[in-house]
């Protein structure tokens, strides 16, 4: 047996007087940076291209006013950094006034945030429509355009496993890791030519206008269906006089409370129906399953949107019974207040999930996307929460599920047409962020050349997408031989960017 080394012999050339951590001399900074110079690409460092700054004044924290996002400017956590795209539903706002008083820590649209607390390495481009904003004391901004870099590129570059390494071996700390800005400074940018920038970019912004679309049909979805409802801060009586009529199968108090109840009647009055004459719940398990079947964890659903990030049961270290996955609407019995619902694809249909997963079985004539975008809305899980039993783990049944109202609409099929376009758009996002990383990575590797990458780009720039086309059917996940692609359906990839700008469903 080949025993894996436990140590790297480094010259001592190698040695910084101030560093003496094992970290800074990890094997893996070695043999990437090693594999860099036998692609022939070059590297400088940021802080010879731009100016990185942190926004380290703690005491103006204590300032901060939080506003809503319809009039606040967006503030920048680490959470919101999705590598390297921003995740929206993780962003902060505060009041523009704040906005001000945090001048230094201010940012521009095209400016790259960085997490350099924590979690390091999350980084994501500020996009041009959310204008102006603020990031936190955990992150450290930059803009290397002026330098002649394309930001989406870099920000590519800095979420891949060789700039995670480069990165992580500059973090500090014995409790918490830290990156520090002179540190950071020294973080390597790799250069390559415009096109080849340009290409690996327009991957980055072409995932960001399809994740920008998908919220857009998704709010089209909501517009439509959303029933006026009191605010739950208007029902906050914990106890209601019922008529003897009301009372169904459930006498849990919680089916009663004033707020559930004025929800219902809301529903009701708008022409909602039961959920039990729309569809079933069921509940299937299995014990037999693969290591690579496709596996949905509740973290793997997007709470506010209808993304998915599937692992497999292998991954998952999954053992013992688990769902068996058809493809419709699912919704966790688990804490409703977390709305964790979600479409199963047909990709996932036939893999496993958690236990806590309900799957609805649309009736026929009924569009299942229609009812999953109704089960996703703050209407359902105020009817859901109520009703959940347990102290520690709260959770809902089958029953408590088809007792739902929810609203209805004669044209359900075409609404849930949009919410079907969604996910496939965010599923398109997801793989396109992962493609920009890969070809940074295969660039190192030796398994794509910088001329390729140019002669792609410059065959896109003129409407020929066949260089392009054979590059994305290349791209694997992982070096094993059965590795599936990143890219499952090139032309239906095309097919949602030439459809990116146009009218949707």
């Amino acid at each position: 047996m080949v025993r894996p080394e436990r140590h790297v012999r480094v010259r001592a050339v190698e040695f910084s007087p101030e560093r003496l951590d094992t970290g800074f001399y990890a094997r893996a900074y070695f043999d990437t940076r090693e594999a860099i110079r036998q692609s022939g690409l070059k590297t400088e460092s940021l802080g010879s291209v731009c100016e990185p700054w942190q926004f380290g004044a703690y005491a103006l924290c204590n300032h901060i006013e939080w506003s809503d996002a319809a009039s606040g400017v967006p503030y920048v956590k680490a959470e919101a950094l999705g590598s390297p795209l921003l995740n929206e539903s993780g962003l902060a706002y505060v009041t523009p006034a704040t906005h001000r008083l945090l001048e230094k820590s201010q940012l521009k649209p095209g400016d790259i945030v960085v997490s350099t607390s924590g979690t390091i390495g999350l980084c994501a481009v500020l996009p041009e429509r959310l204008g102006d904003a603020n990031s936190n004391q955990d992150t450290i901004k930059f803009n290397p355009s002026s330098a002649g870099y394309d930001c989406h590129f870099v920000a590519a570059w800095v979420a891949s496993a060789p700039g995670q390494v480069f990165l992580n071996r500059e973090a500090g700390g014995a409790v918490q890791q830290h990156v520090y800005l002179y540190n950071f400074k020294r973080l390597p940018l790799l250069k390559v030519a415009a096109e080849a920038q340009r290409y690996i970019g327009d991957k980055v912004r072409q995932a960001e206008r399809l994740r920008e679309r998908a919220r857009r049909l998704e709010a089209e979805f909501r517009s439509a269906v959303t029933v006026a409802i009191p605010s739950s801060s208007l029902m906050a009586g914990k106890t209601s006089r019922v008529a003897t009529g009301e009372l169904g199968r459930n006498l849990n108090p919680g089916a009663y409370t004033p707020d559930r109840r004025a929800v219902r009647a809301a529903i009701r009055g708008a022409g909602g129906r039961s959920l039990d004459t729309l569809a079933d719940v069921e509940s299937p398990t299995t014990d037999s399953y693969p290591a690579t079947a496709p596996y949905l964890g509740l973290d793997a659903i997007d709470s506010a949107t209808c993304g998915l990030k599937p692992s497999t049961a292998g991954a998952e270290a999954v053992a013992g019974a688990a769902r068996l996955l058809r493809e419709g609407p699912a919704l966790s019995r688990l804490r409703p207040y977390l709305n964790k619902v979600t479409y199963i694809p047909p990709t996932l249909a036939g893999g496993i999930g958690s236990t806590e997963l309900l799957l609805v079985r649309p009736k026929a004539g009924v569009d299942g996307w229609f009812l999953y975008g109704v089960l996703k809305l703050e209407s359902s899980v105020r009817q859901l929460n109520p009703v959940a039993t347990g102290s520690t783990h709260p959770r809902v049944d089958r029953e408590d599920v088809l007792d739902l109202l929810v609203p209805w609409r004669d044209e359900h099929e075409a609404l849930g047409a949009k919410l079907r376009t969604a996910q496939a758009c965010y599923r398109a996002s997801a793989a396109l962020t992962v493609t920009a990383t890969t070809l940074v990575e295969h660039l190192i590797d030796g398994r794509m050349t910088e001329a390729e990458l140019v002669a792609a780009q410059k065959a896109l720039e003129a409407g020929d997408r066949s260089a392009d086309r054979e590059i994305l059917k290349a791209l694997v996940q992982g070096d094993a031989p059965d590795a599936k692609p990143v890219i499952a359906d090139v032309d239906a990839l095309y097919a949602l960017l030439d459809g990116s700008e146009g009218p949707d469903a």
